[in-house]
């Protein structure tokens, strides 16, 4: 979600607000305007007393705000995720100067903090982490060769491949740019910023910003001065300084009885809502007249309100068709920057706010007007209080709280302009950025008002949505035409199209009876039964964030994923001294199984089990995969669920995760005992074998031992595997002239990333040898480093033969993302791209090697959302 609504308070005589739904009288509508104003009276009091924004130190801890700390939440809970990347296209005409932009990129990054911050975890705490200094290169992309419409395709496949690319939260920088060089005079210049640094107010401060660099850099003047008075971090801290005390309690008593009783939106969907989130997305346009625009616009004077308020009304009368509910809840985004300092300030400052109407008795549009109107004035008085504070203190077990958004742009959407050069926009839609079912942004441009709807194309059709649209124009022409009309007379439907609508609704309500709410699943809520399974519902309900967690509540039902996996176990570690793997949790997903498991612990034979059930059900053949470097396969998880519930799948953990047993130093051993291990299983073939990474190398030996035992491999699949030959392999020379080169382009950068990931691996093999010496178990994050480290010599000093059978190879269509360039013994963009495409596997699959492409890069082809069409072409292949 990255646009911003900056919507004010108006007609400030008139503006009334009631509290909760009920119907209206007059006498009601009377009383809630003089309550409304006594409440509004008291908010602007308690604001007036807001502290003195400004800097603070730096050396201390620095917190998110409240913003920023909703958006890792969900970060953290869907890792790989592109949902909040903002991407940006610009085709630009003329003779560009492309260190002059890269210059001016840089100069910015410079002035504005939030753009060199990434975020870290200490201890329990998400904080910010700014970087001294960062240098960002911007790579050019030569696509000059390319006939016009091959360009035109690559310029596409690139510009949504960047869109989809997922930043790394912990590490950074979480902006990237790259230049596609299309003519002499013609390039297309690909911006992507993540949310939690950037919204929709923060564009028209970079575009300004970066065009007064761009014009002092491409002739050679000094830069203009840009002084900030505070940044980021500095808003961060007083936001929470001041959030506190009696005037959050103010707005937290404000938005509970609001939103008091609040009823789940139940749209009429084309397909059921899937068990897991996802973010699909796709849209469509509407364009209304000039002269319907002007009547709205007319409308809205007459009554008092705003534009905004009278779309917002009438979109809220569109629902009602949709769903036949009465209270209504609609999001719309507030840009939250009431104090001047903020004004020319880069950053995630958006606020949600929840605007919930009631539609009941019939009422004419005119009494609709006013009681959205007063629910408006109401909301941006009490606009202080964080979205994150409101889900936390509103009981939201039944009804989600977003799922529908509404926008106006009451400016329009700002432009890049750079001297010298026609600067024009793109289209880019990334597909990944559905995070409300429905989403209506509007935008009023030279008289004539213009609406993009975007949708969840996992919910809804293409069609729907259109049929929506020409729904909603309607609908506002005949508010125009007599907005004294009831509701039920403003919007005429054929008899097919409501039997249409009727049927959706009930296909809907058949879908949700059958469901248990959380607030149902609490009457089976089992409270822990002893001091074990008491200190593990805390661990989990602190890394998870939801209370309360019953004993038999499934990990990844609740939102669970690898990373919050990973922490879960860290804090176990911490406080019971034990180190089980990670993938205990895929066979003891609840605390009541997992707390059993902590006995079994005590009990464990000396002999490693590399096998692990992720999916033991199920009526298919089993389907083996081999884990990464690292040798964790809880990230097979995903891909489980994707599969279907009839097909089995296990994973082949690593010797050695669980720090009690040695690593395999050669690869044929490990593969000999992997097969050791799935013949538990599946005594004899034909196998369906597979292996992510390093793990496709360990699954291909498999083959070929298995092979040479006279068992059938059915398939052997490579997930984004390189085989020895993928990358030109560089001389000693070549990588010498390759730091040379680093060095000369990022200079001070380069020599600090390059020291930093040393004196970590160095610190690492120090800590490694030092719980050895006195006989420890090395902590979680230490064996996964040393079995990398371990892994990778081993593949290198493997030497792969021919292997008989057929080989398939699902390639990642995406590169890894930009901070893997520094490292000048990984692949750059150029060796990416240069790459063998058959990644060094055709020479080795005598009986033949087919590919295919799946989105997403090395790194994410297993995590949402791009592990669906990875599920989908293997189950074609298993099949």
């Amino acid at each position: 979600m990255n646009i911003t609504s900056s919507v004010g308070l108006s007609g400030k005589n008139q503006s009334s607000s009631h509290v909760g739904i009920i119907p209206y009288t007059q006498s009601q509508t009377e009383t809630a305007q003089q309550l409304l104003w006594q409440s509004i009276r008291t908010v602007i009091g308690l604001q007036n007393q807001a502290p003195p924004l400004q800097p603070v130190s730096h050396r201390s801890s620095l917190p998110l705000s409240f913003s920023q700390e909703r958006l890792w939440l969900i970060e953290h809970l869907e890792s790989g995720s592109s949902a909040y990347n903002i991407p940006f296209a610009f085709r630009i005409t003329g003779s560009l100067k492309a260190s002059a932009l890269e210059q001016s990129l840089n100069a910015v990054i410079r002035s504005h903090e939030i753009l060199r911050t990434n975020f870290a975890l200490v201890e329990g705490r998400a904080v910010q982490v700014i970087v001294p200094t960062l240098t960002l290169s911007i790579p050019v992309v030569n696509l000059q060769q390319l006939p016009k419409p091959e360009q035109a395709i690559q310029l596409v496949k690139q510009a949504t491949a960047e869109a989809k690319q997922p930043f790394n939260l912990s590490c950074g920088p979480l902006l990237r740019a790259v230049l596609l060089h299309l003519d002499t005079d013609e390039h297309v210049l690909l911006l992507t910023i993540h949310h939690i640094v950037f919204d929709g107010w923060s564009e028209g401060i970079l575009f300004r910003q970066l065009a007064a660099f761009y014009r002092a850099f491409s002739t050679s003047k000094p830069a203009p001065p840009l002084e900030l008075s505070i940044q980021y971090a500095d808003f961060a801290v007083w936001q929470r300084q001041w959030l506190q005390g009696e005037f959050l309690e103010v707005l937290i008593s404000y938005w509970k009885r609001q939103l008091d009783g609040k009823s789940q939106l139940q749209l009429p969907t084309d397909r059921p809502r899937p068990l897991l989130p996802t973010h699909h997305s796709s849209y469509q346009k509407l364009l209304l007249p000039q002269e319907l625009t002007a009547a709205l616009k007319a409308l809205s004077r007459q009554h008092g309100v705003t534009l905004f308020t009278t779309l917002l009304a009438a979109f809220k009368v569109l629902l009602h068709y949709y769903t036949q509910q009465d209270d209504l809840l609609v999001c719309s985004p507030t840009a939250n920057r009431n104090c001047k300092e903020l004004k020319e300030l880069i950053g995630y400052f958006v606020n949600l706010l929840i605007l919930r109407s009631d539609l009941s008795g019939d009422p004419s549009f005119c009494e609709l007007l006013c009681r959205v109107h007063q629910v408006v004035t109401g909301a941006y008085a009490y606009q202080d209080l964080p979205v994150q504070q409101l889900v936390s203190c509103v009981d939201s077990a039944q009804t989600s709280l977003f799922q529908v958004m509404f926008v106006l742009q009451n400016t329009p959407r700002q432009s890049l302009e750079l001297p010298g050069l026609a600067v024009s926009s793109l289209d880019i839609d990334s597909g990944t950025d559905a995070d409300f079912d429905l989403f209506l942004s509007m935008v009023e441009e030279s008289g004539t008002l213009s609406g993009v709807l975007k949708y969840n194309t996992d919910l809804f059709d293409k069609a729907t949505i259109i049929q929506m649209l020409k729904h909603f124009q309607s609908l506002l022409e005949n508010i125009v035409a007599n907005p004294g009309q009831s509701l039920s007379l403003l919007l005429p439907m054929s008899e097919a199209e409501r039997q249409q609508l009727l049927d959706k609704q009930m296909n809907c309500q058949a879908v949700l009876d059958p469901k248990l709410s959380r607030t149902e699943q609490e009457k089976s809520y089992i409270a822990p039964r002893n001091s074990l399974e008491f200190q593990l519902v805390q661990i989990w309900e602190q890394v998870l964030g939801i209370k309360p967690i019953s004993v038999n509540d499934n990990f990844f039902e609740l939102g669970g994923s690898s990373l919050v996996a990973l922490q879960l176990f860290t804090q176990i570690e911490k406080l019971f001294g034990k180190n089980p793997p990670i993938a205990t949790l895929l066979q003891t997903p609840t605390v009541e199984q997992l707390a059993a498991s902590f006995f079994s612990l005590e009990k464990e034979s000396i002999s490693w089990v590399s096998l692990v059930p992720i999916q033991s059900s199920g009526s298919k053949p089993p389907f083996f995969c081999v884990h990464g470097l690292r040798g964790g396969t809880l990230g097979f998880k995903n891909l489980a669920n994707h599969l279907g519930s009839e097909q089995p799948i296990y994973g082949l953990e690593a010797c050695g995760l669980d720090g009690k047993h040695a690593p395999f130093n050669q690869l044929e051993q490990m593969a000999a005992f992997y097969i050791k291990e799935i013949r538990r299983i599946q005594p004899n073939g034909p196998y369906f074998l597979g292996g992510y990474s390093f793990g496709g190398t360990v699954a291909f030996e498999m083959a070929q031992q298995l092979y040479k035992q006279g068992q059938k491999v059915a398939l052997l699949c490579l997930f984004d595997t390189y085989g020895p030959s993928c990358f030109k392999q560089l001389s000693l020379l070549e990588k010498l002239s390759r730091h040379w080169h680093n060095l000369l382009r990022f200079r001070r950068a380069y020599i600090r990333t390059l020291v930093k990931k040393r004196v970590l691996q160095l610190s690492q093999k120090i800590a490694i040898k030092f719980y050895q010496s006195l006989g420890y178990t090395l902590p979680y994050k230490l064996r996964k480093a040393e079995l990398e480290a371990i892994h990778n010599r081993v593949q290198r000093n493997y030497v792969p033969q021919v292997y008989p059978g057929r080989v398939t190879l699902f390639r990642a269509i995406n590169p890894l993302g930009k901070d893997f360039y520094y490292e000048p013994d990984l692949p750059t963009p150029d060796d990416w791209y240069n790459r063998d495409p058959e990644h060094g596997w055709a020479k080795l699959a005598g009986g033949g090697l087919e590919i295919h492409d799946v989105p997403g890069n090395h790194m994410a082809i297993f995590t949402e959302p791009y592990v669906g069409s990875l599920a989908e072409k293997l189950k074609a292949c298993l099949e």
